[in-house]
């Protein structure tokens, strides 16, 4: 999910700092710790038995797996794997790491289940459409045309066992910002939980992963707001070794031609969402909730129909018009509510 400005994620148990030094290891102490990466910033919360210092190096080196997997799916790096993949000529196989090679299958996956709502083949798109909100002009209709013919997974060529990517069409790009914060904050925490760290959380921009609950208490607390209305009440979440994102298009917005675009990327137009929503969606992983929001900002009621079908998955939309805000939730959202 891209960085969102327009949505107020807030884990209450995260934003309190821990900051004291341990006289010993058997207690319990809660930390906190920030470091910018993707764009965004890395928030970590652990209730750790370890003294400061201690906890320190294992949240180092959740920080360090974070630098891996910027320079494995960031495509505004030259020098990344999806930077040279994107660079590459078609017919000719890249090699492919295994994070890389996950997260794509995970991504065919979702892109399958979404109807294409959520396709990080889209790069080209992505690309088009910053050039179009650099130069406030929108792309001519023969750009975008053969620009959307370059989406979608029939123009790569997986091969997981020789780990080798092929792209078939020339202007074929990838471009995992719907999902790529998401899987590694997934990755942080299974790697914080290797070291000892189960009761752990992660918030990355609109994401947030978390491990057991904190000592004491049943789950963590999320609250949302999805605009910054005066009238808007937050809502208030409870969960558990879940993962919740929240995906949005109410303030950052272009206008081109008196027409108000968000920085949501409509696969089927190429062009930004021209409606006024917000997403939640709840679900297993930090990969499937950061995709799924952005899946249903743009599919909306469809993909929440989508999400329904599946128990693992939870989700609200907000759609806003004028102001009046439309809330639905999937069937049981509410038992995470607090």
């Amino acid at each position: 999910m891209t960085p969102l400005n327009n949505i107020a994620l807030t884990l209450f148990l995260i934003l309190s700092t821990g900051t004291g030094l341990k006289s010993s290891e058997d207690e319990i102490e809660k930390y906190s710790f920030s470091k910018a990466c993707m764009g965004t910033t890395f928030r970590i919360v652990t209730y750790s038995p370890y003294s400061y210092r201690n906890t320190a190096t294992i949240i180092e080196q959740a920080y360090v797996l974070a630098e891996e997997m910027n320079n494995v799916f960031s495509d505004y790096m030259a020098d990344s794997e999806v930077g040279k993949f994107n660079r590459s000529e078609p017919n000719r196989p890249q090699a492919a790491s295994p994070y890389l090679l996950d997260l794509l299958k995970i991504s065919r996956k979702i892109s399958v289940s979404t109807k294409g709502s959520f396709d990080p083949t889209c790069g080209s798109l992505s690309k088009l459409w910053r050039l179009s909100k650099r130069t406030n002009k929108l792309p001519s209709s023969e750009k975008l045309r053969t620009t959307k013919n370059a989406c979608g997974f029939s123009n790569l060529k997986i091969d997981h066992k020789s780990a080798h990517i092929t792209k078939l069409n020339p202007l074929t790009r990838l471009d995992f910002g719907g999902i790529a914060k998401g899987y590694t904050a997934d990755k942080m925490l299974q790697l914080l939980k290797n070291k000892g760290l189960p009761s752990s959380s992660i918030a990355a921009g609109g994401d947030i992963v978390t491990g057991e609950s904190p000592p004491g208490k049943d789950s963590w607390e999320v609250q949302i707001i999805p605009y910054r209305d005066k009238g808007v009440k937050p809502i208030t979440i409870r969960v558990t070794n879940a993962a919740v994102s929240t995906s949005g298009n109410t303030e950052q917005t272009i206008k081109i031609k008196n027409q108000r675009y968000s920085h949501i990327l409509d696969p089927t137009s190429g062009l930004g969402l021209i409606h006024n929503n917000a997403a939640t969606v709840i679900a297993p992983s930090g990969a499937q909730s950061d995709s799924l929001a952005t899946a249903l900002c743009i599919g909306g009621k469809d993909t929440l129909t989508i999400i329904n079908k599946s128990p693992q998955f939870e989700a609200m939309l907000f759609n806003k018009r004028d102001k009046l805000i439309e809330k639905i939730f999937s069937a049981g959202f509410n038992k995470f509510v607090d």
